[in-house]
């Protein structure tokens, strides 16, 4: 008589400096929140109430993820990413079916609407399915390949664009550009760790600078032309309201000067918790950043600063750290991502960048854009546990 072998009880050690600083961010999180709601339309409590419902909810579905197993997050992405796909669809549908589970935000439909209680937005999930997808597609390619070739190259190319161009054009009609941007970034961090001829990187960074050059240049000499190809003169605003901010206080600019009059004002320590000095706009998304320097002042605002730079150094280290490429791959977009999202956005409450829709991750209020951080999280805190085991024996 056949006996099946007992399934053997995989040992887990928790990092216990990655869990302080995830709490620590959900800390922040709160605070922030908390301190945003007089700045709100309906400056309710209810608010914050919800966004400790999706750090609990996050934090069980991080729970939930390292039990499920990240062998099985990478082997079912890709039914992950047709599900997604499909949500898309039905979201770009909605123009011209009026199906009762999508509301527009905002002229944006990116959200399905669960109740009065919360939404989900499935471009949020898409963006870390898309980073472990792609981490499958470049291991695989890497364990077929023979040579180094810019021809091989190519083709690495051709197959993650042909899982990442479609999510993308579905999102860009929305519309949305924050997180196509952000998508774009990842992936194309994950390509350059991959192994390619280091021509193509080269080559990417003097288009990028190029392009940002051309705009710059269009829009001194000839921004008419610069909002035809942006196909939208809004855009071209934030340009203005970005570069000329003092001559357009009242319009294009008043985001941003708001922004810089309420950390300006704000000196070491700030105003004090839930201070109204300065009001804008979004200020529990986009501009949590500015409630915060209002707040706390310079010394508040270092000290987030310098917790997400803490994390950002933690997640580099537990990847070099790692032996296996795919999962070193997946940090890779994954910080990437991280990384774009609070430059970008700390960046556009001081001035130094202009100022779009991108949310400061972990700190800003919404719950689909925490809850699908959990994804490549589980897999990190499973790498670090396999480091510790490893480090241990």
């Amino acid at each position: 008589m056949l006996i099946a072998p007992k399934a053997v009880k995989k040992s887990f050690a928790i990092d216990k400096t990655l869990l302080v600083i995830l709490l620590s961010l959900f800390a922040f999180n709160l605070i922030a929140v908390y301190a945003s709601i007089p700045l709100t339309v309906s400056g309710s409590m209810t608010l914050l109430y919800k966004q400790a419902f999706w750090i609990l909810l996050s934090f069980g579905f991080l729970i939930f993820l390292l039990i499920f197993g990240i062998d099985r997050l990478f082997t079912s992405a890709h039914v992950f990413y047709w599900i997604l796909m499909f949500l898309l669809v039905l979201l770009i549908l909605d123009k011209y079916i009026d199906l009762p589970f999508i509301r527009p935000v905002s002229g944006t439909r990116a959200w399905f609407q669960l109740g009065s209680i919360a939404s989900f937005q499935p471009s949020e999930f898409m963006k870390v399915i898309l980073i472990i997808q792609v981490a499958n597609i470049i291991d695989n390619h890497n364990n077929m390949k023979n040579d180094d070739s810019a021809w091989i190259d190519i083709k690495l190319f051709a197959k993650v664009l042909a899982y990442a161009v479609p999510p993308l054009i579905l999102i860009l009609l929305q519309p949305d550009t924050g997180l196509p941007l952000i998508i774009v970034i990842s992936l194309s961090a994950m390509v350059m760790v991959s192994g390619i001829r280091s021509f193509w990187i080269y080559l990417y960074f003097f288009l990028l600078i190029s392009i940002i050059g051309f705009v710059l240049l269009l829009f001194e000499l000839n921004p008419s032309l610069l909002a035809r190809i942006l196909g939208d003169a809004y855009k071209l605003n934030r340009f203005y309201g970005w570069l000329e901010t003092e001559n357009y206080i009242s319009s294009y600019g008043n985001q941003l000067y708001q922004a810089l009059l309420a950390i300006g004002s704000a000196g070491w320590t700030g105003h004090g918790i839930q201070s109204t000095l300065v009001y804008f706009a979004e200020p529990q998304n986009d501009f949590i950043f500015a409630v915060i320097g209002q707040n706390f002042g310079f010394i508040g605002a270092s000290i987030v600063v310098i917790v997400n730079t803490i994390f950002d150094l933690k997640l580099l280290s537990i990847a070099f750290k790692f032996e296996k490429p795919r999962e070193k791959i997946m940090v890779a977009g994954l910080l990437g991502m991280l990384l774009f999202q609070q430059i970008e956005n700390m960046g556009m409450i001081t001035g130094l960048l202009p100022i779009t829709g991108i949310t400061l991750p972990f700190i800003s209020s919404g719950g689909s854009s925490l809850l699908s951080y959990m994804i490549p999280l589980a897999i990190i805190f499973q790498m670090s546990s396999e480091n510790i085991l490893r480090n241990a024996k």
